[in-house]
């Protein structure tokens, strides 16, 4: 049963390798491109509404953050432009644009995989152009900028390519507060609204730390030979978890066992967490761990008297790593029989 442990401990590695980008922690860097699709737009001018059309058009943006391991936070600056079609029947030219600081607040669904969905939503200030936008062929025109509040709700999916290197697309609804506009063609000002669809392509860098690939980790302990009784066993977890896995309680009831064969007459638990999160709450969860193995004993007739529980949260890995790091081989309790 240990062997069996051991091969599931490898192949968490693997699975670890192959989505390292998910489990990144650390500041990044992002660039993206892509292309907005703008609703008709109403402009009011004094007794007069109009309807503006435009064209699809087209948006680059940059976006710097920070990658918490799941949530995320980045300000963002984005340019939108389209071009301006007709109003009614009018043929129009020029165009109406954006520049817009946000700043965005994220969530990646991260899984074992390569694909890492995520939503969010942003806030912040956009620069509205109105540029020369007039009837085609005309002398007067609208030209000017407003500074409005701007909104934006975000979905998309991120696809790991290297350790810190991956692609994204997304779908933003972006809007903002009606911009006003001076205008030389009605002498006085009109009030616009300015919203989009967009659908975005980038790539995203992460600079934090990373599962390093080097040597193998160490791997689970091997079997004792039949005829010897071990005196030492490891139980493995998942990631922020105390929760016993079948293989984790097949190895606990070998260690009950072994302990009522040998006569024991003391269990030392030690629990181990990696370095994901903060050092307190590691410590904490170390010896969370530690009391959910001595549960499984004491219900398998081991005296709680005979057991001893100690939680030594990251300082003591397995296998050494970068903060920040999830490693499945240090989310571990050790069970040595004295």
């Amino acid at each position: 049963m240990r062997i069996s442990l051991g091969l599931v401990s490898a192949a968490a590695i693997l699975v670890a390798g192959t989505a390292a980008h998910a489990d990144t922690v650390g500041p990044y860097l992002s660039a993206f491109g892509g292309y907005v699709i703008q609703p008709d737009l109403d402009f009011d001018s004094p007794g007069v509404k109009r309807q503006l059309e435009t064209d699809n058009g087209w948006a680059a943006g940059v976006g710097f953050g920070y990658d918490f391991g799941g949530p995320r936070v980045e300000a963002e600056v984005t340019y939108r432009e389209n071009d301006a079609d007709k109003v009614g029947a009018v043929a129009y030219e020029g165009d109406i644009a954006s520049l817009a600081l946000m700043i965005n607040a994220l969530y990646d669904f991260e899984n074992s995989s390569r694909f890492t969905p995520y939503i969010g939503a942003g806030v912040g200030a956009a620069w509205v152009y109105a540029n020369t936008v007039k009837p085609t062929g005309t002398v007067l025109s609208t030209n000017d900028d407003d500074v409005v509040f701007a909104y934006q709700g975000i979905a998309g999916v991120k696809v790991a390519i290297t350790s810190g290197l991956s692609l994204f697309v997304d779908y933003r609804y972006f809007a903002t507060l009606d911009p006003e506009f001076r205008s030389n063609a009605t002498g006085g000002t009109i009030d616009g609204e300015y919203a989009s669809h967009n659908i975005f392509a980038g790539l995203t860098y992460n600079f934090g730390t990373a599962p390093a690939a080097a040597p193998a980790p160490a791997p689970a302990p091997a079997p004792a030979p039949a005829a010897e009784v071990a005196r030492s066993y490891i139980v493995f977890f998942d990631w922020d978890s105390t929760a016993i896995t079948p293989e984790a309680n097949a190895i606990i009831q070998d260690a009950a066992n072994a302990a009522s064969s040998l006569g024991v007459a003391r269990i030392e638990l030690t629990g181990h967490a990696d370095r994901s999160g903060s050092p307190l709450y590691n410590q904490r969860l170390s010896v969370r761990r530690a009391e959910a193995v001595k549960a499984v004993l004491t219900n398998l007739g081991v005296p709680a008297a005979n057991i001893v529980t100690i939680g030594k949260g990251e300082s003591a890995p397995l296998v050494p790593t970068p903060d920040g790091v999830r490693e499945p081989q240090n989310r571990r309790v050790e069970i040595v029989l004295q």
